[in-house]
């Protein structure tokens, strides 16, 4: 008996054994979305709305403030009223930087994004004597150049220590399409023997940089385009052989402390290209003011001369070419200096303080007025600014989980905002595509504004037709949703590359002079797909929610005046995943087909699971074997 029952406990480890040892393991995919370790804060958001109040001294009230990302796009104009205004923009959250502009003065205030007051405080850097009758040379890229004549006194430059500063604007190069050059000296008898400061072409963007070349080395600044067709200063600081410093508008923004020796055979001063035995990087734009000092100019200093333009009587200054000359084919050194003159290959002179017309009578000049010709508006922002986009990703299954490559509806979006002379918002414009269709489920699209109370963190729904649209071709005001559209209603799965383009009004009596919109698809009519955090519509089934995979809340007020907290707690899983991606990008690589998107772009599980602080930029870095742009197809 005592043997059997052990035989039989035998016979039963051994089928517990073969069991464990044949039964199929289905291994973890640990590379899956369903396995992030998202922060449950994290709204999966690419963008920052910022309210940014800037006070003024110094500029005329009605004159305009440009607000600039470092991009060298235009984020959004103002009206100074009362010597304030106000910003209220939505970024990429690269950008650490942004850029004040006032085209009344010609200078800049550069400040953190961190920063949401600001205090502009600037004169003009004009003096009202030559501000009436004050030239700069245009030169148009490829021939146009200035030499400067030694005129037997020898090189204006012998040695370090020295400076080069100039004023300049252009929207980039001329034919040559190639690096700008804007002041150097150099040996005209051989090559890659020149000192200066010039703007380095790296692939849509003129940065600023300074070059010791002989035989090597240069500086450049990074993350900034200059080519943005406002005034800048450039300085260039040759303070010793291993020891320079390059300022923009006043402000040092980088060092370089390569050995780089000073050749004595750089004799020839040249503007508007580099001055060696191969000329080349010639300027194409307005250039002004160009100076040479034969000491290092200190931070202050180099900030003083931003603000205020030399006299002329300054001790070490060589050479100040201001232009007002007016005509002819010599420049003049206005700097008691004496001596090096120039001579004018090619540029001309344009008078550039002659008063700018105001066509429509708004009280903003036509050069500052994107309206010049209807006073009923004044300034059109653009979001995103330049050339990107915005593209809405979406898995069209929920509440199921879809299979995470994004790629069942993609539009790619731009809006428009107008204001008038008075900063208010009077309405838009909206254009959208069909990007990709990778889903067989989606009806059609929808968008919806809101009132913002300028940082998009509180929402707030309106009277019904406070946004009224204009219908084009697969645009329709929806007959459910108060201030909304449809887009591509029943057809969106067969409209791929097909676009929209509407304009919209806004009331701003009634709303105020910030909006928020939300865009969405949908299956049936009343089972919506939106981004993580956004609210449903009225015609949501809200008892889908809580359904399946979704974790959202189940009930919803949309009455107008409501105010709601952004992100709201819809359209996400419990462990915080979206079914809806917003990235802003010139263009996106589309996942195949059943590639997941953190397959298909290595960076993006980094970026989610540090809840957005790590790879802020992961959409430009795909992995090009697991994507493809349409247009190639």
């Amino acid at each position: 008996m005592k043997l059997q029952k052990t035989l039989i406990v035998l016979l039963s480890l051994v089928l517990v054994y073969s069991c464990n040892k044949f039964k199929e393991v289905v291994p973890v995919d640990e590379n899956s979305m369903e396995n992030l370790n998202v922060p449950t804060n994290f709204n999966w958001s690419l963008d920052k709305n910022l309210v940014i109040n800037v006070g003024t001294s110094g500029l005329t009230n009605g004159s305009t403030l440009v607000l600039y990302n470092l991009d060298g796009e235009i984020i959004e104009k103002q009206r100074v009223l009362s010597n304030q205004t106000k910003f209220e923009v939505q970024l990429q959250n690269i950008y650490d930087s942004l850029r004040l502009y006032s085209p009344e003065t010609k200078m800049s205030k550069y400040f953190p994004t961190s920063v949401t007051n600001v205090v502009f405080e600037q004169e003009t850097f004009k003096s009202a004597a030559s501000a009436t009758a004050d030239y700069a040379l245009n030169f148009e890229g490829s021939q146009d150049f200035i030499e400067i004549d030694n005129n037997g006194d020898g090189a204006i430059v012998v040695e370090y220590p020295f400076t080069f500063s100039v004023w300049f604007k252009t929207s980039g190069a001329g034919p040559e399409n190639y690096d700008m050059s804007l002041v150097n000296i150099a040996n005209p008898d051989v090559s890659n023997n020149f000192y200066g400061i010039f703007l380095d072409k790296t692939g849509k963007k003129w940065r600023p940089a300074m070059r010791s070349r002989n035989g090597r080395d240069r500086t450049r600044s990074k993350y900034m385009n200059l080519a943005d067709d406002t005034w800048h200063q450039v300085t260039g600081v040759f303070e010793a052989s291993n020891n320079r410093t390059l300022y923009v508008d006043g402000v040092a923004v980088k060092t370089d402390n390569a050995v780089v020796d000073f050749n004595t055979n750089a004799v020839i001063l040249t503007i508007g290209r580099w001055g060696d035995s191969t000329p080349k990087s010639f300027f194409n734009g307005l250039m002004d003011n160009v100076c040479v000092w034969d000491k290092a100019l200190s931070a202050s200093e180099v900030m003083n001369y931003y603000t205020n333009l030399p006299t002329g009587n300054e001790t070490n200054l060589k050479a100040y070419w201001d232009f007002n000359e007016g005509s002819g084919n010599e420049v003049i050194n206005s700097a008691n200096a004496g001596a090096y003159n120039g001579s004018n290959n090619g540029a001309s002179y344009v008078l550039i303080s002659d008063p700018i017309p105001d066509a429509d009578g708004d009280g903003v000049n036509d050069d500052d007025d994107d309206f010049p010709n209807d006073a009923t508006k004044a300034y059109n922002s653009i979001y995103p600014s330049g050339n990107k986009y915005y593209f809405h990703l979406y898995e069209d299954l929920w509440p199921s989980l879809g299979d995470y490559d994004f790629n069942d509806v993609v539009l790619k979006t731009k809006l428009h905002m107008y204001k008038n002379a008075q900063n208010n918002l009077v309405g838009g414009r909206m254009q959208t595509s069909v990007y990709w269709i990778g889903g067989g489920l989606p009806q059609g699209a929808g968008m919806e504004w809101y009132d913002s109370n300028g940082n998009a963190s509180q929402l707030s729904y309106m009277p019904e037709n406070t946004v009224t649209f204009t219908e084009s071709n697969n645009v329709i005001t929806d007959p459910i949703v108060n201030n909304a559209v449809q887009l591509f209603n029943g057809n969106i799965t067969v409209s791929l590359g097909e676009a929209v383009d509407f304009e919209y009004t806004w009331d701003h009596t009634v709303a105020g002079n910030s909006l928020w919109v939300q865009v969405y698809i949908y299956n049936d009519r009343n089972h919506e797909v939106h981004m993580h955090g956004h609210p449903p519509t009225n015609a949501q089934d809200m008892l889908l929610f809580n359904t399946q995979h979704d974790n959202s809340l189940t009930t919803w007020n949309w009455t107008a005046g409501n105010t709601f907290a952004n992100p709201a707690n819809f359209y996400k899983t419990s462990t915080n995943l979206p079914w809806g991606l917003d990235i802003i990008t010139e263009e996106f690589r589309v996942p195949i087909e059943k590639i997941e998107i953190l397959d298909a772009y290595p960076q993006f599980r980094d970026w989610a699971e540090s809840g957005g602080s790590l790879n802020r930029n992961w959409y430009d870095n795909p992995d090009e074997s697991k994507t493809f742009l349409p247009d190639d197809l």
